[in-house]
């Protein structure tokens, strides 16, 4: 992973009460998600942060040191992307993409 991440994908989970557990492991730092994104030199890593007023409302954000960096690996990678997402599907009430922002230098 690299530290010079000036990228931010930023996702918002509403989670399944009997499926916390399962969600915060497959979406946390050893999950799925990390250890496919983890191929790319351009990842910074995946940040999952639970709400404290809504236990079962996370934030991810995902960081990568360019646009183009994510974009591109998500092309190159967008079969094995929608199988793990639509695997992971049934542990969530709903996924919302909050946004994609650029680091203020």
């Amino acid at each position: 992973m690299t530290t010079a991440s000036k990228y931010s994908v930023i996702w918002k989970y509403k989670v399944k009460p009997d499926s916390l557990e399962q969600f915060e492991f497959e979406y946390g730092p050893n999950g799925t998600w990390n250890k496919l994104f983890a191929q790319s030199e351009n990842y910074g890593g995946s940040f999952l942060h639970k709400s404290d007023e809504e236990p079962q409302t996370y934030m991810l954000i995902d960081t990568w040191v360019s646009k183009h960096a994510y974009e591109d690996f998500i092309n190159e990678n967008q079969k094995v992307y929608s199988e793990i997402s639509a695997g992971f599907e049934d542990l969530y009430l709903t996924e919302e993409k909050v946004g994609s922002f650029n680091l203020v230098e």
